[in-house]
């Protein structure tokens, strides 16, 4: 087998460099760029707008740099471990891919903190947008009311900033709160975003239908921890299982590097290693994704 040390420093220096890349080689003008600009512009973004879009929707503080150095870097040291064990590189090219999944958990978790204080955020929002429509029925005066709220986070104040941009540029409520939503990918605000088109559709004390819903999401959000606190168990094995075969095998070849040496005699032995993490790493991430699905089903 050839040696692969002078590629991985080679690729390791790159990922470093894009590291420390200007958000700018990614993305033109997107901090400067007017909230109007981007929503007439939505249908016009490149990969990596959309990317930059997903990631700002997670809520993990990642930018684009960062992602593309972390999934870059993750995949050099699963090529490098893989290429060590199988004694092939080119068997250990899929391994590139792991990187990915790598950064999309970091993602993720780091995420998820994030939402869930945004979305307790929201509901504080939405009892203040009920109290501001009943001194004034204006929609516009109850999103300043929270954009210039003091007792909010930022992150809240800057989404309802954003509403009360689009909607003194005329912009349709359905369309501002549709954009929300697909921003914020909260199903939180897309129940808002119902209750305010079919209340402007049938009419009705506004302000009671909002301090309604927020006891609503409350309740929903109360059932969601409950479902998270009876999956965290399952989780929290199928992580360890998935974790156990990796470190076992990086022991096992640290201690000794000849142990796979009969595997590694036939193709097919090397096959059956590479199938067989595939298989750990693809299946924790099958039984993740459908633990997600049942937390969320029908919310």
């Amino acid at each position: 087998m050839e040696d692969v040390s002078l590629p991985l420093a080679f690729g390791i220096g790159i990922g470093i460099l894009l590291l420390f890349a200007p958000q700018k080689l990614y993305v033109q003008n997107r901090s400067d760029k007017h909230a109007i600009v981007g929503l007439l512009q939505q249908d016009r973004k490149t990969v990596w707008n959309r990317l930059d879009a997903r990631l700002a929707k997670s809520r993990s503080g990642w930018g684009v740099n960062q992602y593309v150095t972390l999934s870059f870097l993750f995949g050099l040291i699963s090529f490098g471990l893989s290429s060590q064990i199988l004694k092939s590189w080119w068997l250990a090219a899929p391994a590139l891919l792991a990187g990915i999944l790598f950064a999309e958990r970091l993602v993720s978790v780091w995420g998820a903190r994030k939402k869930d204080q945004f979305e307790d955020g929201n509901v504080k929002a939405i009892r203040l947008m009920a109290s501001a429509l009943r001194t004034s029925p204006s929609y516009l005066h109850a999103f300043e009311q929270v954009a210039k709220s003091p007792f909010l986070a930022k992150s809240i104040t800057d989404e309802y900033r954003r509403i009360v941009e689009l909607l003194r540029a005329q912009i349709p409520l359905e369309h501002v709160m549709n954009e929300f939503y697909e921003r914020t990918g909260s199903a939180d605000v897309k129940y808002l975003a119902t209750i305010i088109q079919i209340q402007r559709e049938m009419g009705g004390d506004m302000a009671k239908t909002l301090d309604l819903a927020a006891s609503s999401i409350l309740r929903r959000r109360q059932s969601l921890r409950r479902q998270k606190a009876a999956m965290a168990q399952i989780v929290a094995q199928v992580n360890l299982l998935s974790t156990m075969p990796f470190v076992f095998v990086i022991a096992l070849y640290s201690n000794n590097p000849h142990h796979f040496d009969s595997l590694n005699a036939t193709a097919g032995g090397r096959l059956m290693i590479l199938g067989c993490l595939a298989c750990i790493l693809l299946g924790g991430e099958a039984i993740r994704y459908v633990a997600h699905k049942s937390m969320h089903k029908g919310g």
